[in-house]
């Protein structure tokens, strides 16, 4: 193992190293760097009581005037610009160099009078650090290169005895301890990332590659190889603390090819400005950079770009529809947020959709040319009514006057308001408010789960039966004209006269059909015919039980239709009949 001569390394890498193996120890601390003013602290440690505070220094040797002078310029910056604007829990002195008595007597007496305890970690505590890191030591000090290249050829020697003619078993431990040992050697080369593998089945064209970007995990990197037409392989590179992308970066020189004046040159303008998503963007990779494994080499090939979810210290955000003068119509929360930035100036892209995942909203700021939102809705089949009515009424207010912003959650508007106008979204978003309020009538009368159909599959009468259900589940009286009704005769000696025009009322179950299924609801139909008569007196004279009669409009055709409650457990499942009403 590579070890770490204090004395004749540069300080500059002395001190990167360093800062290196405190990072790593603490995960979540963050480098300050120089360059922006670092006020006294090189590593800053959070912890729920308080900041644990690193000045690293290069000194190796007993400390000179020079040397001592430089530590207390430091420590007076912290004290002048930290300490007042962070809540410290210790102050730590790191240097190659082991202190002596007397000089931490000195450091005893810089830093006295501060009720946070005070630190010296000499070269014997670093010595120990770097010993539980040797890919770290390889890294800054040996020839990290060739273990890199060692390492990786054991791995696949595990592989090689993999023979085509392995049994089921013995090939699947094969390929597992193959798997698990170029797993082992990533992890042990690389001292800034943690590798994880895994084989999927199935053809990279039809992954969703968002969904691992949007995991939790604080991805830098995800590779995809196809390994054979029905495997691919998932490698995914997870920073080891913080400050891993910046202590080794992984970069990409890429050249995209597109015509002036296309889609997909539109695309790229949208990506250079705001930062917007590309998607199969032709183009060249022309280098690589980063930690092994990274480097698949240059090639021409089909680009996308995507952003990661947005990061934790984002505040929520919200959709506010509003009228001219301001006034709030709809709200609706963003989730799923998205954001990046421009590389050529200060434009902006952000992207979410609102919880019932039904309309997409991609704000597009400070460009160019201004700002501006593109609204996109996705279908509604399969989904809760409930669950959409709201992104669906604000929709159905795209009018003009109205207006879009982006907001913070129950705070203030960030953007302007856009005006919208989207004539084809307002119209199908306003039909289907009537759609979807009729299937909340019918929900609010089943124990089935109501789910919104299929609207371009489903058949015309189904559409019609839903709304008219809803209607009257809601209380609506609908007046109807009807041309012939069939009667079934159960008791002869009921039947209405030949002679003379009567009333009669017909109840049947209340069902809807929501694409293959149907819905029962806890009420019944009843349809009041006002005006009828027999259609064939002699028919009447000889029915039978079980004979059917035919009935015609009296002296109006309109009819009555009403839903009327049942109980839930006595529903009828198909049976009805009509009830003749004489006198009239």
């Amino acid at each position: 193992m590579v070890t770490v001569n204090w004395e004749r390394e540069p300080g500059e890498k002395i001190e990167e190293f360093v800062a290196a193996l405190l990072l790593l120890t603490h995960p979540h601390g963050n480098h300050i760097t120089p360059s922006s003013g670092d006020r006294g602290v090189d590593v800053l440690v959070w912890n729920p009581d308080g900041y644990d505070i690193y000045q690293v220094k290069r000194y190796s040797r007993p400390l000179t005037s020079r040397q001592a002078t430089m530590i207390e310029e430091s420590w007076h910056t912290f004290v002048a610009q930290t300490l007042p604007a962070l809540p410290v829990r210790s102050w730590t002195l790191v240097t190659p160099w082991n202190p002596s008595n007397e000089r931490l007597d000195w450091l005893r007496g810089l830093t006295d009078g501060h009720d946070f305890p005070v630190h010296w970690m000499g070269g014997r505590t670093l010595d120990g650090m770097a010993s539980q890191r040797p890919s770290l030591v390889d890294y800054y000090f040996g020839d990290g290169g060739e273990r890199w290249h060692r390492l990786m050829a054991e791995a696949l020697h595990a592989g090689r005895d993999t023979s085509p003619g392995s049994a089921g078993e013995d090939l699947l431990e094969a390929i597992i301890a193959r798997h698990r040992s170029l797993t082992a050697s990533l992890n042990e080369v690389d001292p800034f990332y943690r590798y994880e593998l895994e084989i999927r089945a199935g053809h990279l064209r039809d992954h969703p590659f968002e969904a691992d970007l949007r995991r939790h995990s604080p991805v830098a990197e995800v590779q995809y190889t196809q390994l054979d037409p029905e495997h691919f392989q998932v490698m995914r590179i997870v920073p080891l603390c913080a400050e891993s992308t910046r202590l080794r970066p992984i970069t990409t020189s890429l050249r995209l090819e597109v015509t002036t004046g296309s889609a997909e040159h539109q695309a790229v303008e949208e990506f250079r400005h705001f930062g917007a998503p590309i998607h199969a963007i032709p183009g060249t990779v022309t280098e690589t950079t980063g930690p092994p494994g990274h480097d698949r080499g240059t090639g021409d090939g089909l680009f996308s770009i995507m952003p990661l979810a947005s990061s934790d210290d984002l505040p929520d955000f919200e959709v506010r529809l509003v009228t001219a003068n301001g006034a709030p119509l709809h709200t609706l929360d963003l989730v799923d947020v998205a954001v990046s930035r421009g590389i050529s100036g200060p434009g902006m892209w952000l992207s979410g959709r609102d919880r019932s995942d039904v309309l997409q909203f991609k704000f597009y700021l400070n460009g160019p040319d201004g700002d501006e939102v593109r609204i996109q809705a996705s279908s509604l089949a399969g989904k809760t009514p409930a669950d959409v009515l709201p992104a669906i009424r604000m929709a159905a207010d795209f009018v003009d006057g109205n207006g879009i912003l982006l907001a913070v959650r129950g705070g203030r508007p960030l953007t302007s308001a856009w005006d919208v106008t989207d004539s084809a979204l307002r119209a199908n978003a306003q039909w289907h408010v009537t759609l979807l309020d009729a299937l909340q009538a019918i929900q609010r009368h089943t124990y089935q789960r109501v789910t919104i159909p299929d609207v371009q599959t489903i058949p015309a009468d189904d559409i019609e039966t839903i709304l008219r259900t809803g209607r009257l589940l809601r209380g609506e009286r609908i007046e109807t004209p009807w041309t012939e009704v069939t009667l079934t005769v159960v008791t002869p000696d009921r039947l209405p006269p030949t002679d003379a025009e009567f009333s009669f009322i017909s109840e049947w179950p209340l069902t809807v059909r929501l694409g293959d299924r149907e819905i029962t609801v806890t009420a019944k139909r009843r349809v009041l015919y006002q005006a009828a008569r027999v259609a064939d007196p002699a028919e009447s004279a000889s029915a039978e039980p079980g004979a059917t009669l035919r009935l015609l409009p009296g002296s109006t055709d309109q009819a009555v239709i009403v839903a009327v409650p049942v109980d839930p457990h006595n529903l009828a499942t198909g049976t009805g009949g009509e009830t003749p009403n004489s006198g009239r």
